[in-house]
């Protein structure tokens, strides 16, 4: 079967748009491959050739040795050959002699590599047709030719793909052969790898591509993606549990060139600005939570002035330590509780001293944008007596709002405020005063609860990686419920649910059963509906019947029917009797079989 130069043409259009709109792999490729004496064929993902090219000839020729542009390689009409299982089974490949179907093709050695675009869809393939003389080194030297080919197209395609996202080259320590590819993970500023090459199967075991999308960073390399931002283009190397070890190496986004131009641009759409380190970990699967980040730390550059709101336990004081940390690690910050504040003079007086405090600390120079910051912990809690104080003092703030110092830097104190509840609740209850909830709110962020985060198994998985300094797995169960419990706790109660569990988890991975013996804030029972941003899996998660818990039961306690039945709350003789029921039978271990040596 043969198509007509005609669908040939758009065919060739597309490969060259999906590869990058650049021919210059090709033609590289087909040099090499006519300096040998071989053909190169060029394939869509349909397995027609869209492109041949071999010594002397070009692809606008009749072919080579009856391989012609438009021929289609496609199991059903060409039989077995190299195209085809390359395109079929996604890795190179060889089919020589008498392993292909028609006699025809008998005489040559084809040899097929798929070619693949940044998110591991099929382009096409490119292959190395030869007279076969039986040499197996020209096999090996054309899968390898054809591999870093088909490497160097996906990665071109896969840093354009992901210019915007930390892109992390995977290499092994020692590798098999000078040949052996690398390959590039990309991670959001969230924590979370949302692409990989093909190649991470050669680096890392039993992983491939699709597998650690939308997985932690962290729980799978075991090292803190943020830690690598601080060593940009250096290598660290990861000791692997199994297999062998990896060097990272890390390339974070690149800001844009100013433009040269004489006069300024109009102002476009505004670009996200990467989150450092300390705020990517704290906002670890959830886009909402980064985006509320982002938010928190320009109101505070911008403004000067920052409420925080959410839930216990949501995050609050590590993000008022990570901001500022981030931003003026060395300047000065006064911190007051506000619920340890009562009534009376006294407490008033002390509120009125640390403002003071921070005034004077204020006026001594630490450096250019460098300034004092007041924190006020549970602001919906102060007193009547010291609001009046507090919002004495954000009216002066206001009157300095354009005064700068002796420096020409800006003298007003950064005024930080959280609350556990929302604020206008307090104001409508008639414990908070108005105007002062409108000094403070005027910069407000809200962080969203566990329950409402787009990923909270991911969050889940980063915090076990903490707790064990490995990768911990859960069961499709456990991962069900992990993003259906309420959690009002939130990032706390998550922490001390999974560290209950890990206590009874068995080869780092938690079931179900795991986290019905932790303690949580709620039972699984009651656990609400999984919120509407998060995404519902395609099948429905199969429901946990007292089959599976008997399972659990028994693979923690290492088939110990005794101590299953102990942790079950069944008699040893009940347990024994659903085993039958179940038809559950104790594995077996296999064992090697003996080879006889003649």
């Amino acid at each position: 079967m043969r198509l007509q130069s005609s669908e040939v043409a758009p065919r060739l259009e597309q490969i060259v748009e999906s590869t990058g709109g650049r021919q210059g792999f090709f033609q590289h490729l087909a040099s090499v491959a006519g300096e040998i004496g071989h053909c190169l064929v060029v394939t869509d993902a349909d397995g027609v050739s869209v492109r041949i090219e071999h010594s002397g000839a070009t692809s606008g020729s009749d072919g080579w040795n009856g391989i012609a542009l438009g021929s289609c390689w496609d199991e059903r009409v060409a039989g077995t050959n190299g195209v085809s299982m390359a395109l079929r089974t996604g890795h190179a490949i060889t089919v020589r002699g008498a392993d292909h179907y028609f006699s025809t093709l008998r005489q040559f050695a084809c040899t097929g590599v798929p070619v693949l675009d940044a998110n591991g869809g099929m382009i096409g393939a490119i292959n190395l047709v030869s007279v076969d003389r039986g040499n197996r080194a020209d096999y090996l030297f054309g899968q390898q030719l054809l591999a870093k080919t088909a490497h160097r197209i996906q990665r071109n395609l896969f840093e354009k793909e992901f210019n915007d996202a930390m892109l992390v080259t995977v290499s092994r320590v020692g590798r098999d052969h000078v040949l052996s590819e690398d390959a590039l993970v990309a991670v959001n500023e969230a924590g979370m790898i949302i692409g990989a090459t093909s190649t991470v199967s050669a680096c890392l075991e039993g992983a491939n591509a699709a597998s650690l999308r939308g997985q932690a960073f962290e729980a799978i390399f075991h090292v803190d993606s943020n830690r690598l931002v601080n060593v940009p283009e250096r290598v660290v190397s990861i000791p692997a549990n199994h297999g062998a070890a990896v060097n990272l190496t890390v390339a974070v986004p690149k800001t844009a060139a100013p433009q040269r131009v004489p006069k300024p641009l109009p102002p476009g759409p505004a670009r996200k600005r990467r989150l450092p380190p300390s705020l990517q970990q704290l906002a670890t699967g959830s886009h909402s939570m980064a985006a509320a980040c982002r938010r928190a730390r320009t109101m505070l550059e911008d403004t000067a002035m920052l409420h925080l709101e959410g839930e216990t336990g949501t995050g609050k004081s590590a993000l008022v330590a990570a901001l500022l940390q981030t931003d003026a690690p060395d300047a000065p910050v006064f911190d007051l509780d506000c619920a340890t504040l009562g009534e009376s003079d006294a407490d008033t007086d002390h509120l009125r001293r640390v403002i003071e405090q921070a005034r004077v600390v204020s006026r001594m120079s630490y450096g250019k944008g460098v300034r004092a910051t007041l924190v006020f912990d549970n602001v919906d809690e102060l007193p009547g007596a010291s609001q009046a104080e507090l919002r004495r003092f954000l009216n002066e703030q206001e009157e300095h709002l354009h005064q700068t110092d002796d420096h020409g830097h800006d003298s007003r104190l950064r005024v930080v405020s959280t609350s556990r509840k929302p604020l206008i609740d307090a104001v409508n209850a008639g414990h908070f005063r108005d105007d002062l909830f409108y000094l403070l709110t005027g910069s407000k962020v809200f962080l969203p609860p566990v329950r409402r985060r787009e990923h909270p198994e991911v969050l889940a998985q980063a915090l076990c990686a903490q707790l064990t300094g490995c990768n911990v797995t859960f069961s499709a169960e456990a991962k069900d419920a992990l993003c259906r419990l309420p959690f009002h706790g939130n990032v706390r109660e998550m922490r001390g649910a999974l560290q209950n569990a890990l206590a009874t988890a068995q080869d780092n991975r938690i079931n179900l059963l795991d986290l019905q013996q932790a303690s949580v804030g709620a039972p699984l029972a009651s656990a609400i509906p999984k919120p509407v941003c998060a995404i519902v899996p395609a099948s429905p998660v199969t429901p946990y019947d007292e089959r599976s818990m008997i399972l659990d039961a028994l693979a923690n306690s290492r088939w110990n029917v005794s101590e299953a039945a102990r942790v079950l709350g069944m008699g040893r003789a009940t347990i024994n009797r659903k085993l039958k029921m179940y038809e559950i039978r104790r594995p077996t271990l296999s064992r090697p079989a003996h080879r006889r040596v003649n």
